[in-house]
């Protein structure tokens, strides 16, 4: 017998990856499967940064294991500019995707991690993985899903000891949701207070349905938020693997322990995958235009299929940013009883396998498995025929979506004549 981890061998592979590959599966055998599942951008790299990439490909040289010093650079303006955060450049690090960065930081820190109940579906495994202490903190529907100063503090109040992390994702995978100025400071107060380290994974920033840009707790708690980003969201480049943190002042103090970690594990993100990535964080005008016209593409499906199942009774959570929202089966509880379904795992299997819609249940994203309650992604559409009808001016709605995302289209049908199977 060779032994493994016990840590690493109860793991399950990732939701969202599995559900992909399902969906391909499936698809490969000739199955029509509406994609609500998988939340990876369907737009294209925008030229000027595949140029670069291009244009560096010969480069085969390693980097810094903390990364190229202009890409560095740019972000710490980038953030500066767009989220109101001051980042000195040395302590800002390059990693093979912001997950792979989300998760040595894990490893490096003690003490307890704080989840928010509704959160991406790899934070706690990460912990899980090295048999880390945890607690999910309970948040409600009518907040949107987002914890609350309150329920912050209360837990504190109760579990006064030890070291606090907080891992926020904002705007938010799975509920849509964007906190406010307003919330974050209240949460930076509380932060201050208990003298909690926070995680902000804020890599869906400028996909903000809004203004264009999403507040930042690290602008009002710098002290302690080491803050998330990368390529994959809002520059629609997934498949490049890059990701940053900033470190904030206070914990410059572990920069040798990041950068040893780093040196020993990926050693450093390919030469030209960072060059492209300046081009990125440079923020040209035209490049700023492409994020801007693909989140105006998004609101509108957003809305649309928000609109649809809101008009029938569906319970919903308010897409404000990124591309995810939550619903709510509960309406349906008994009509889905009949064919003994009984859980949201339950019911995502059958209608993954019996009716061709791909959803994840809440159980993925920490909610109890009575909660019938699903995240639903709305990026199953070629982003680059989509951006092409709003060159045209077409105006967003519903004949566009219908005309340049027929999969979003005839899968809200689709399930909407489901739902109203299961009231009969």
């Amino acid at each position: 017998m060779i032994k493994i981890n016990s840590q690493i061998s109860n793991l399950k592979p990732s939701a969202t990856l599995a559900i992909n590959q399902k969906v391909k599966q499936l698809r490969d055998q000739g199955h029509t499967i509406y994609h609500f599942g998988f939340g990876q951008s369907p737009f294209g790299v925008h030229p000027k940064i595949v140029d670069a990439l291009m244009a560096h490909a010969d480069n085969n040289n390693y980097l810094p294991s903390t990364g190229l010093p202009q890409l560095r650079q740019n972000i710490s303006c980038y953030l500066k500019k767009y989220h109101g955060v001051t980042a000195d450049p040395n302590y800002i690090y390059i990693g093979p995707g912001s997950k792979e960065l989300l998760y040595q930081t894990i490893l490096m820190l003690e003490g307890i991690f704080l989840i928010p109940q509704g959160s991406w579906v790899s934070y706690l495994p990460q912990i899980k993985s090295k048999g880390g202490e945890f607690a999910i903190l309970k948040t409600y529907f009518e907040n949107n899903y987002k914890i609350t100063a309150l329920s912050l503090s209360n837990y504190c109040r109760v579990n006064p000891t030890g070291q606090k992390t907080l891992i926020l994702n904002s705007p938010n995978n799975p509920t849509g949701a964007v906190y406010s100025p307003e919330e974050l400071k209240s949460l930076s107060e509380v932060c201050e207070e208990h003298n909690i380290i926070v995680l902000s994974d804020e890599i869906y920033s400028l996909l903000n349905f809004q203004n264009g840009r999403s507040a930042s707790i690290g602008e009002y708690y710098p002290k302690k938020t080491i803050l998330f980003g990368g390529l994959s969201k809002i520059f629609s480049a997934g498949g490049y693997r890059l990701g940053f943190m900033a470190l904030p002042a206070e914990l410059e103090f572990t920069h040798q322990n990041f950068s040893s970690l780093f040196s020993e594990t990926f050693s450093a993100v390919a030469s030209p995958i960072q060059h492209a990535a300046c081009e990125a964080f440079s923020l040209d005008k035209e490049v700023l235009m492409g994020i801007s016209n693909n989140t105006k593409i998004l609101k509108a499906i957003g809305k649309y299929v928000f609109d649809k199942l809101m008009a029938i009774g569906v319970k919903c959570t308010q897409p404000q940013g990124g591309f995810y929202f939550m619903i709510d089966f509960e309406k349906y509880r008994a009509g889905f009883a009949k064919k003994q379904l009984f859980t949201s795992e339950e019911i995502a299997n059958y209608l993954l396998e019996k009716r061709g819609i791909a959803l994840l249940p809440g159980t993925d994203f920490y909610f109890e498995g009575h909660v019938l309650n699903f995240r639903l992604a709305y990026v199953d559409f070629d982003g680059s025929i989509a951006a092409q009808g709003l060159i045209k001016n077409h105006v967003l709605d519903e004949s566009f979506i219908q005309e340049y995302c027929p999969n979003i289209f005839h899968g809200v049908e689709r399930l909407i004549s489901l739902l109203g199977e299961m009231e009969t």
